[in-house]
């Protein structure tokens, strides 16, 4: 299997969408543009090489369907799939914690339509003691230098704060529900 370093994280929000069904180019950039995915660029300058760099590590097959419209229908490849499913499977890190936990969102939003519940409550399980261990050492690091600050740059760490709790205690009710349900999430 190919390393999951190579791709980048649009390439695999390309996958994770090609897994729940054939899409054109177009398609996938009106996804882009209209959903929470937004965050990413649907400008074809982004999405089209994208799309041709997955083509070229077979990671998505395209085909012309027949009839009026001429778009390539992408499809995800068993190459693919593969390749997405280790991005899932990859652990939580404290540097995906501090650096990008956007991109493990992205990747738990993925895992529902492919990996199975004990996999994602396992995933959880990790973010949530990563991510508690993260808000531990800033709450210390406030305690210990806050009445240094300006009142703005307090106020500023303490939204961050407030932030990672929240994330916290989403991780810990997500974990709940499923902890509800048997087989895919």
């Amino acid at each position: 299997m190919e390393s999951t370093k190579r791709a980048t994280t649009l390439e695999y929000a390309l996958l994770g969408l090609l897994d729940q069904g054939p899409h054109s180019g177009y398609g996938l950039r009106r996804i882009f543009a209209l959903t929470p995915l937004g965050h990413f660029s649907d400008s074809p300058g982004a999405i089209y090489p994208a799309l041709r760099r997955l083509l070229a590590r077979r990671w998505v097959a395209a085909r012309v369907p027949q009839g009026g419209r001429r778009r390539q229908e992408l499809r995800i490849s068993v190459r693919g799939r593969g390749a997405l499913v280790a991005w899932l499977r990859l652990p939580v890190t404290a540097a995906d914690v501090k650096s990008d936990p956007d991109r493990l969102l992205l990747r738990f939003a993925f895992m529902g339509q492919t990996l199975p519940a004990a996999a994602i409550r396992a995933f959880l399980r990790e973010y949530e003691h990563r991510m508690t261990s993260q808000f531990e050492g800033l709450r210390r690091h406030h305690g210990e230098h806050a009445h240094t600050w300006t009142l703005t740059g307090r106020l500023a760490f303490e939204c961050g704060l407030a932030q990672h709790e929240a994330q916290v205690a989403w991780a810990r009710r997500a974990a709940q529900a499923l902890g509800r349900t048997k087989g895919k999430a």
